[in-house]
């Protein structure tokens, strides 16, 4: 059940939801007004991940949006905060994707999400070393591990594909896309993540101007 009234500060968000969804949503919100009103077409292109398809359901509450609810856990659950919050950007890249009415629209905003795939980086570093180390040699072996110069493909692709090209999910690059999870297709539950996402932009916008 959406919950319908709550007040979230930032500093009771997780920092990697807030880094990973929560952060980027309310940036895009602040934008777009601006890039529906721009003369030529503009994009927005989110950073999904394929870890998505590890989540089997989602329930859209103000605590599993802010992170509150993993913060409660006995033990912090990075892989699973991670991959929830990268099922959500996708979640907002097509309910977004929806709303902007790409059709319709002379001077168009087109939404799109682009997956790099797997890609040596930091991103294992608050796990203990030798466990990092050990998952990146098994994905270099099975051929999977790529350099950050590669990875970038597919982001460079979400950038430059036609003005029209909205809605679709870019993975690995070469121009390639997929079909994303069930889950993350599932229409009400990207219109009710929005709304939820939307009432914690509000109350955030209303705090920043208490402090003013």
């Amino acid at each position: 059940m959406l919950a319908t009234s709550y007040r979230i500060t930032a500093e009771q968000c997780d920092q990697m939801m807030s880094t990973n969804y929560i952060g980027p949503f309310c940036l895009t919100k602040l934008l777009l007004p601006l890039l529906e009103q721009s003369p030529i077409p503009s994009r927005v292109v989110n950073v999904a991940s394929f870890t998505h398809w590890n989540v089997s359901s989602m329930e859209v509450t103000g605590e599993t949006i802010s992170g509150q609810y993993f913060s409660k856990l006995s033990s912090y659950p990075f892989a699973q905060v991670y991959e929830y919050s990268k099922l959500c950007v996708l979640l907002f890249t097509y309910e977004l994707h929806r709303q902007v009415g790409l059709v319709e629209k002379s001077h168009s905003v087109s939404v799109i999400a682009a997956d790099p795939g797997v890609v040596k980086t930091n991103i294992m570093r608050e796990i203990p070393s030798y466990l990092s180390w050990l998952a990146f040699y098994v994905l270099k072996l099975l051929g999977l591990l790529q350099s950050p110069e590669v990875g970038i493909g597919s982001i460079v692709d979400a950038v430059h594909a036609p003005p029209k090209t909205s809605g679709v999910y870019f993975f690995g690059g070469n121009g390639r896309t997929l079909r994303s999870s069930r889950l993350s297709c599932n229409s009400k539950l990207a219109k009710d993540l929005w709304d939820a996402s939307s009432q914690i932009f509000l109350e955030r916008q209303l705090a920043s101007q208490d402090t003013t």
